[in-house]
């Protein structure tokens, strides 16, 4: 009888561990995950919006024609055509920039020739990383004084 009884109590304790553990490390777990969520989680520091630069096209001059920046610098041009479709190409290396030379403009959408319809407002974005004087020419033949349009970005250290 002795047998029985030692054999009944480890089936039971079986049985217990069998149906009563799973539960008990599903709420384990579940309270791992709550006190997890429960945590505020670390946020990166908020980057400051890029400065915007309003630049029009019209009569085959680019305004401003000349734009400062410093080394870091990022910089939104909201470049908007108010007579006709125009085009704006940025040259991203420095004039005058010998072979292997890195490029010293980095683009967020790297077009390498932005469309101005007339009316129609563009962001260009910029972020400025080697000093140098940066190019920038109306890349769509918009009419007879299309190679004067003509400016100038200006990267400081």
């Amino acid at each position: 009888m002795k047998i029985y009884l030692r054999r009944a109590v480890l089936l039971a304790t079986a049985t217990l561990l069998i149906f009563a553990a799973p539960g008990c490390l599903q709420s384990f777990a579940r309270s791992q995950q709550d006190d997890q969520a429960a945590k505020p989680k670390p946020q990166r520091a908020a980057e400051p919006p890029p400065r915007i630069v309003a630049m029009t096209a019209k009569d085959f001059v680019f305004d401003p024609a000349v734009i400062h920046l410093k080394v870091g610098d990022k910089v939104r041009l909201q470049v908007i055509s108010t007579d006709r479709t125009h085009g704006l190409h940025v040259n991203a290396f420095p004039d005058g920039a010998k072979a292997n030379t890195p490029p010293g403009l980095a683009f967020i959408f790297g077009e390498d020739c932005f469309k101005l319809k007339k009316g129609e407002s563009v962001p260009v974005d910029i972020e400025a990383t080697e000093p140098g004087t940066y190019s920038f020419v109306c890349c769509k033949a918009c009419d007879t004084g299309h190679k004067q349009m003509k400016g100038q970005i200006i990267v400081e250290p």
